[in-house]
């Protein structure tokens, strides 16, 4: 079972692997130790970016969901119910809706997708 605080670590990580970015840029230009700092901190978030965003990693995340992965349709849903923030996390957060209408869900996490989906309809609706 993918646990909810996974998920919301990992977004804590990437938010602050971001932040280090954020941080260094302003500083790039004084001098060649300042610009480093701010590759490495690109090369460290891009690094760890795909690990930390989707549980057992991003890359491939959306056909293993399609193609049935229990694992990867467990964490899509978790994802979706906890709906954490970070860099891209929305477009995540749509693309994982995108995909789960169409995956292979058991009963159980057909049930909970349908909840996630109904409270979203309905924050869409307060939005507009």
């Amino acid at each position: 079972m993918i646990s909810k605080k996974l998920i919301l670590n990992n977004a804590s990580e990437i938010n602050r692997l971001k932040a280090v970015i954020d941080e260094t840029v302003k500083h790039r230009n004084k001098n060649s130790d300042s610009y480093r700092a701010w590759e490495e901190a690109c090369q460290n978030f891009h690094v760890q970016y795909y690990r930390l965003a989707f549980p057992g990693g991003l890359e491939g995340a959306y056909k293993r969901i399609l193609d049935g992965d229990p694992y990867a349709m467990e964490a899509a849903i978790v994802f979706v119910e906890c709906r954490p923030f970070f860099f891209r996390s929305g477009y995540m957060f749509c693309d994982l809706i995108k995909k789960l209408k169409r995956a292979p869900l058991s009963n159980e996490l057909k049930e909970r997708f349908e909840k996630v989906t109904e409270s979203y309809e309905q924050y869409r609706c307060k939005k507009t």
